[in-house]
């Protein structure tokens, strides 16, 4: 294109940013980058959140960080890439920070925004403000919670070690829980040595909802080998070689 004379867009430049970020080649992207300032479009709203996605994707944060503070306009889309990528990169201070400047700046959230902001605040305990930002979601944005986002809170509760609690809010839910909500909480039970009636409740929960997956009832099986329920784990190990057998033939060419 360029030996041709042709000025490349915006939407060229996105796709050669993409295609970096599939290779996983940052020298690519900067290159990329060089060229994008070159042809005067880093004001660019579009282009800057495709760069900021970038580099935080290749765990560059202070380089997108850098892309954002240097967008002489920040729209929606420019703060949530940021957001997402502290996110992503575990920056949960960052997360909140950038958050609570987006709002100051009169720019509501969204649904994807609050997973970014829940997720950050379970990572770093901050329960006071996961509860408070949960609540404000359809209170003060009319943004209905979805699966993700009670996923979020029931690993900053099992991440506090209140699996009791955790299973309580996961009952109460408006809508049916799936396979994350309880992974999230199987999770916690087995991180904080949390109550073996719950563990066992949520093992054979999963192992409804996902029956060949064959880590559930080694969960389970490990479970009874420590209470000493041998007949139990028998059961489970004569189930867990059948589904195994099942997952080997299923695999086969003939």
């Amino acid at each position: 294109m360029q030996f041709a004379d042709q000025k490349p867009n915006e939407f060229t430049f996105v796709s050669l940013l993409l295609a970096c970020t599939s290779v996983a080649v940052i020298e690519i992207g900067e290159s990329i980058h060089a060229q994008i300032a070159k042809y005067g479009y880093l004001t660019n709203t579009f282009l800057t959140s495709a760069l900021i996605d970038m580099y935080c994707k290749f765990g560059r944060t202070r380089q997108g960080e850098a892309v954002f503070d240097e967008s002489p306009t920040k729209d929606f889309i420019c703060w949530s890439s940021m957001i997402n990528g502290f996110g992503i990169n575990g920056c949960g201070e960052e997360v909140l920070e950038c958050f609570s400047n987006m709002l100051s700046c009169g720019i509501e959230p969204n649904d994807v925004v609050f997973i970014s902001v829940l997720s950050a605040c379970s990572h770093c305990g901050l329960d006071y403000e996961s509860w408070n930002w949960f609540h404000a979601m359809e209170s003060k944005y009319g943004i209905k919670p979805k699966l993700a986002h009670y996923a979020c809170m029931v690993d900053m509760l099992s991440r506090q070690g209140n699996i009791k609690e955790a299973l309580e809010f996961v009952n109460n839910m408006p809508i049916e829980p799936d396979k994350r909500i309880w992974g999230a909480l199987l999770a916690g039970c087995k991180n904080s040595d949390g109550p073996s009636e719950i563990l066992e409740f949520v093992a054979r929960k999963l192992i409804s909802l996902d029956p060949e997956n064959i880590s559930y009832y080694v969960v389970l099986s490990n479970l009874y080998a420590d209470q000493g329920r041998w007949e139990e784990v028998e059961k489970l190990r004569s189930m867990i070689d059948t589904k195994s057998l099942k997952k080997i033939m299923g695999y086969s060419t003939i």
